[in-house]
Formats: C-alpha cells, sequence, structure tokens
C-alpha cells in the first residue's frame, strides 16, 4: 500500500505554543498546573499533558487556588476576570490568531458595528469571540443564515479560525449582497488553509483518506468533512486501533492528515500500523 503523508498534519503554531506555555508554568513552578476546559482537542495527548502535570478542568468547576493556563482558543473577558480573582496565577496560552480576532472584534464593536460570527454553537473558540462584542452579535454556520439576519448598516463579519474556507467563502458572498456597507474579515488561520487545501489535493491522489484528531476537535472534524465531499473514502481516527484494518486492505494508496491538535507521536504509530497492512 502506498502511503502519502500531508507536510502539514498535526500540531499548529497556536496549539503547539500553547502546550509549550503550559509545560513551561509547571516546570517554573514546581507544582501540577491547571487549565480552563482542555488546553487542547485532543483526548491522547491530554492524557500524556496530565501525567507532566497539565490538569484540565471542566468548565463549571471551580478554579483552584494555584497556577491556570487559559487555553489555545481563549476566554471570555468574564471568564479572564474571574481567573485573575481566583487563581494564584493565569498564564495566557490563547493562539495569538485567535488574539487578533477578539481585538478586531472589540474595535468594531466600540465603533458601533454589530458582529457577525461563522463559526460552530457552543465551541470554546466561538464562546470566547462573542464575549468580546459589547453590542449586538449574531453567530451562523452556513450562507443561507445570512438571510435571517436582522438589516444593518454597521456589520462586521468574521470567522472561527478552523472554519471551513470554502464555506466561509460563500458565507462572506451572501454578506456582500446582503449588506452593501458590511465589512468582511479575513480570520481563518492559514495553517487551516493549508490543511484543507492538502486534503483536497489528496482526496485526488488515493483511493482513502484517514484523519487523525480529536473527536471533539472543530478543525479535524471538518478535514474528514471535506475528504467525504471529496468522494474519497474517509475515515476519523483518534488512535491506530480505531483503523478499519479489513477496508483499508483493499485500497492501493492511503492518504494520512491530521488536525492541529495532534501530536507528531500519534500519527507515526497510526502510520506504522498502516505500513503493516
Amino acid at each position: 500500500m502506498k502511503i502519502v503523508l500531508a507536510n502539514a498534519a498535526g500540531f499548529c503554531m497556536g496549539v503547539r505554543m500553547a502546550v509549550d506555555i503550559a509545560l513551561k508554568t509547571v516546570a517554573d513552578e514546581g507544582k501540577p498546573v491547571y487549565t480552563c476546559g482542555p488546553l487542547i482537542h485532543n483526548p491522547q495527548e491530554l492524557e500524556r499533558l496530565e501525567r507532566e502535570g497539565v490538569i484540565s478542568l471542566g468548565d463549571s468547576e471551580r478554579i483552584p487556588a494555584g497556577p491556570v493556563v487559559i487555553r489555545a482558543h481563549g476566554v471570555t473577558p468574564e471568564t479572564l476576570e474571574r481567573l485573575e480573582r481566583e487563581a494564584t496565577l493565569v498564564v495566557d496560552a490563547t493562539c495569538p490568531k485567535v488574539s487578533k480576532i477578539h481585538d478586531r472584534i472589540k474595535e468594531f464593536s466600540s465603533a458601533g458595528y454589530a458582529v457577525v460570527i461563522a463559526g460552530d454553537e457552543g465551541h470554546p473558540e466561538v464562546v470566547g469571540l462573542l464575549g468580546y462584542a459589547s453590542g449586538d452579535a449574531y453567530l451562523i454556520n452556513a450562507p443561507e443564515d445570512i438571510d435571517k439576519l436582522p438589516d444593518m448598516e454597521k456589520v462586521i463579519l468574521v470567522a472561527q479560525t478552523t472554519q471551513d474556507e470554502e464555506n466561509y467563502d460563500a458565507i462572506s458572498e451572501r454578506f456582500a449582497e446582503r449588506f452593501l456597507k458590511g465589512e468582511a474579515l479575513s480570520t481563518i488561520c492559514k495553517a487551516t488553509h493549508r490543511r484543507q487545501e492538502e486534503v483536497r489535493r489528496l482526496a485526488g491522489e488515493v483511493e482513502g483518506v484517514v484523519v487523525i484528531g480529536g473527536k471533539n476537535s472543530a478543525n479535524t472534524r471538518r478535514l474528514y468533512e471535506i475528504a467525504v465531499e471529496e468522494g474519497v473514502k474517509a475515515w476519523h481516527v483518534e488512535k491506530p486501533e480505531e483503523l478499519p484494518i479489513k477496508e483499508l486492505g483493499a485500497l492501493s494508496s492511503v492518504g494520512v492528515t491530521a488536525g492541529a491538535s495532534t501530536r507528531l507521536w500519534l500519527i507515526h504509530e497510526v502510520v506504522d500500523v498502516l505500513e503493516k497492512i
């Protein structure tokens, strides 16, 4: 079987930075640190991090009297204030690209603009983005949702950094037609762009695509959805044990990619199994 590994598979800059910051904080403080929600969306990496002293707190759990690291997805201003009151130390590991969107939303909101966010309801990054809007804010995830919005003159459109690029292009086009004075900002992460372009390319070169990453990872799920849309057989797995060996064995070529929260060691484990089929 021919195995083609995507060049952009695995940790993105923001996730790598968050993990490095959390582990450095453990080393500096000499004791476990906590994260407000999972640091990243990959169960296997979270298990490894917990062994290293990085402990995930549920969103509703009490903040302990210890160091807390803000995850890559960011938090709302209200959550940040609560952390600063209750934790002994707050270390911000928000992805710089997400922080930039926070700044743009604050800037436009303070100027009287309504904010429209293209994203996944309930996703921690989206929750944080909504929190930075001081005025009207609306969440959508499809082009037709633009038609459900009220009439507005001063309005901006932003995207969750891991949104499907083709979907956001369609949303932006409908937005421009509906809101002639509105402004659509380009906020999808370049790493997301590269991964999505690569999986489209892979789908045209191989008989099947294996996407590695957490089932609760939005960007990983989107890579799987893109592969399916491209008409190729695709599987979304978190670990090697989930590989459908019999189905994969019938193929002559397989592409492998991974979400932004997937560590390199896990990708290697999956590839090792594929090489033995």
